[in-house]
């Protein structure tokens, strides 16, 4: 059984789809009712601060972007411990406009922290906190349809005054709140493909499948590798300037791609060519390379508490589990066009086997959901996985320059 809560991360990304903020959330919350909050909110809103503050790092959990907090009543009157700059404050939407509060609100303001309302679906009483807002998140699914959003915010909106869509799963949810005026989006949208029947794949597209292909033969040697690597210029460059990075290559520098695989070996060069492979989809935002590069580290992470999953594998298996979303094209077709093992197509579109559990535990936290995760089919504990977040929070935070991410 889980023994705390966890923190989790959510991007929220403007209209080119480029990091804004994170919210930090925590959970497990079982129930987001006005009685839950004020029994467990102060609580939860601790975990959260305490957790990235002290134990992480804000500035590595949220890559330096400020991160949303919601707040109870109560934490409205506390003195802070991050600046202005580090934290939006959301108010959730069951705290009334009482006078107190509202004193509250004004006294964060002219200390220069920025307010969100949360959760706002157009409810009057609500309302009476936009005046001191400087962002509304407006629930989308609670409106019933995507249609709705462009009269709430017609409605409501006032000059400088941001509008946050949450919830958007979807591109077609993206694109509707995009033209109806709205400036930043919260949803996991940009993780799934844009799969248009009749439409070619893309040149680049083709190109990538074709050097995934190759890297991953299950028969291909070093050489092979070495080969492989060597027939991509751009490849090869970013690969030797990799290997000499102050994190990787302390010694004499690395001048040719031969020595740079047998420094390194077969497994690593074979993991970076992957990841740089796929960092030639230029069509395709920054965040969602970045969390295939979190969900790899991640994976690699948590095999290290195991002994039935090897780190290469594991970190293959979450670098590829977005390959549907990085290619546009149906998760079972990518496996079967990149050559992957069986093993790992199974892990990838079934959550089968020890690495598919693993991974689907894995997507249940990144969605906020880890109260739902089945720990008696996992062979790590909530501490361990909550170690290995923090380890590949750090990990992707370091490698991010290196891969211009």
């Amino acid at each position: 059984m889980q023994d705390r809560p966890l923190l989790a991360r959510q991007p929220i990304l403007d209209s080119n789809k480029a990091i804004y903020a994170y919210e930090l959330l925590c959970r497990p919350i079982p129930d987001a009712s006005e009685a839950w909050q004020d029994a467990h909110g102060n609580s939860a809103t601790t975990e959260v601060v305490i957790g990235a503050l002290h134990e992480i790092g804000m500035a590595l959990v949220t890559g330096g972007r400020p991160a949303f907090v919601n707040f109870t009543a109560d934490f409205l009157s506390i003195d802070l411990p991050l600046s202005p700059d580090e934290m939006v404050i959301e108010l959730l939407e069951h705290i009334p406009a009482t006078d107190k509060n509202i004193n509250a609100v004004t006294r964060l303001k002219q200390q220069g922290f920025r307010i969100a309302v949360d959760d706002f679906t157009g409810d009057e009483a609500q309302a009476t906190w936009l005046k001191y807002a400087d962002i509304v998140k407006v629930d989308l699914p609670a409106l019933g349809s995507p249609d709705n959003a462009g009269a709430v915010r017609k409605k409501f909106h006032r000059e400088g005054l941001l509008w946050l869509a949450e919830k958007v799963e979807t591109h077609e949810e993206f694109e509707h709140c995009k033209a109806a005026g709205y400036d930043l989006f919260q949803g996991y949208f940009f993780s799934k493909p844009v799969i248009l029947f009749g439409r070619r794949t893309p040149d680049s597209h083709l190109a990538v499948m074709q050097l995934l292909g190759a890297l991953n033969q299950e028969e291909a040697d070093f050489d092979d590798i070495v080969d492989t690597v060597r027939r991509d210029p751009q490849l090869s460059y970013r690969l030797l300037q990799m290997a000499n990075s102050p994190q990787v290559n302390h010694g004499a520098p690395i001048t040719t791609l031969q020595r740079a695989a047998t420094a390194l070996g077969l497994s690593r060069i074979r993991n970076w060519a992957n990841l740089l492979a796929l960092g030639k989809l230029s069509d395709k935002p920054a965040v969602l390379q970045q969390q295939a590069l979190f969900r790899g580290y991640l994976m690699q992470s948590l095999s290290a508490g195991t002994d039935t999953m090897e780190p290469d594998t594991a970190f293959t298996l979450g670098l590829f589990s977005l390959l549907d979303a990085m290619l546009d094209m149906p998760i079972d077709e990518v496996c079967a066009r990149v050559n992957l093992p069986k093993e790992l197509t199974q892990a990838i579109t079934e959550n089968a086997g020890v690495y598919g559990q693993h991974l689907k535990a894995l997507m249940q936290w990144e969605k906020g959901a880890a109260d739902t995760i089945d720990w008696a089919s996992l062979e790590v504990t909530p501490s361990e996985l909550e170690a290995s977040i923090e380890q590949a929070i750090l990990t992707v935070s370091q490698q991010s320059g290196d891969l211009g991410l």
